[in-house]
Parts: C-alpha cells; structure tokens; sequence
C-alpha cells in the first residue's frame, strides 16, 4: 500500500499566517507548484526499527518540505511496480525482498538518469545482491558499533549535498563499519564518522555516479537522535534538490 503525503497543509499554514491571498489565488499557486517538484517515492519496513516513525512520518515530512510530492510503502511489490513513476527513490527497507529481479531494476532506475537514496539499513549486507553493493554503493555494512554519540566531519565543504552543514558535528546514531568491495564502484565520499573508543574512521555520506543517475549513500538514520537532527535535516533537504537536477 502506497500513502500520498499531503502538502497542503503546509501551504495552509502559509496562507493563513500571511492572510492575503484570495481562494482563487491559493489554488493557482498549489498547482503550479505541483507542476515543478519532483515525485518522490519512499520504501520502507523492515525490523529493529521504528520505520513508520522516523523513515515514513518525519523523513515524508522533511521531503515534502521541500516542495516535492512524497509517496511512502512498506510493500516491495508495490515499490517495484511505482519505481518507474518516481523522479526520486528512498530505499531505507531492511526486510527480506523475495523478488529476484529487485536489484537489476534498481540498477537500471539509476542508469536511467534517475535519482536513488540508499538509508541507513539499506546499506546493510542483507540481501544476495551482489551487483547491489557493488554499482550502487561500493561495499555494504555487517556490523556498527553500539548506539551512542559520535563525531561526523565532512570531507568535501564545498559539495551541494553538504551545504549549510556544519564541518563537524556530533550525533547519536549507529556507526556503521562500512566494508569497501575492491571491484566497488568509485565513491566520493563526503563525511566520516569517528568511533570513539577505537578512533577508526568509516565513510557516513557518499554518492555514487552510476550511468546517468546518482545514488546518494547515507548510513546515520538510525532513530529520531539522528532524523530530528539539523545536520541530517539539511542533507535531506539538499539531496532532493541535488537528485533533481
């Protein structure tokens, strides 16, 4: 099942804190910005997670903050057959995908100039996906340190992703020790965690061009200390600018 996020509440709040627009008016400007935003479609479900928390309510509410139109499914079937329809996919889904040609049509998503996230679990070694980890992200995750707070530090300031990002900052999350595959695509990596009992250092946001499309590689998100975060806020905010392009 697929659920619309709706925008109109947020441009009813505009409209009734400015209280100068007419009706008329009202629907003009809804629709015109209807026109221009991208459709993005959001996948998630899975277990040790609150997804329908934080990957459906709030993630839905910072995207369709932006101005796109946001629609949110726990179901792979129904993902799989709304890909297509979609300027913009967010895969934060760990649950077991009995859909062998699941990741050729990802693959293929990307190549056609489309634009992917890939979110917290989903950069999970989980499925057997080889290509997967390989074109889409470079590696995948088999283990994370315990919940707790950590330092993040970009690695590229100047990027459009890390925008209004702080060059360092702290958060509570799950710090993924991310496993680089040696045929994996090439990775420009723009922020790294740091653990802080052992002092190593793991890659927390990076994109990867894969054909005509991007794919934006994110392992924080683990609970609301991550997606409430400002930091986590911004980069969502500017990747559905930077997908759109």
């Amino acid at each position: 099942m697929i659920m619309q996020i709706s925008k109109f509440s947020l441009f009813l709040i505009s409209l009734f804190s400015t209280a100068v627009l007419c009706a008329c008016d009202s629907e003009t400007e809804i629709e015109t910005a209807n026109n221009d935003t991208a459709d993005v479609l959001v996948f998630g479900g899975g277990d040790h997670h609150d997804f329908s928390r934080w990957f459906h309510a709030e993630d839905s509410t910072i995207i369709a903050g932006t101005g796109a139109d946001v629609q949110y499914t726990d179901d792979p079937q129904s993902a799989l057959q709304n890909l297509s329809e979609a300027d913009i996919f967010v895969k934060s889904s760990n649950q077991v995908i009995d859909i062998p040609e699941y990741s050729e049509n990802l693959i293929s998503y990307v190549n056609e100039g489309n634009g992917l996230i890939l979110l917290h679990a989903a950069t999970w070694f989980i499925w057997d996906w080889p290509d997967y980890y390989s074109q889409l992200i470079g590696g995948g995750t088999s283990s994370h340190g315990p919940l707790g707070e950590f330092e993040v530090y970009l690695t590229d300031t100047d990027h459009p992703l890390t925008q209004n990002m702080p060059e360092r900052f702290s958060i509570t999350d799950e710090l993924y020790r991310f496993q680089r595959n040696d045929d994996g695509a090439e990775m420009h990596v723009l922020a790294m965690g740091v653990e802080p009992d052992t002092g190593d250092e793991y890659p927390v946001i990076w994109v990867v061009e894969q054909g005509d499309g991007r794919v934006l590689n994110i392992t924080l998100g683990h609970d609301g200390d991550a997606h409430q975060h400002e930091a986590f806020i911004t980069l969502l905010e500017n990747s559905i600018e930077w997908l759109s392009e």
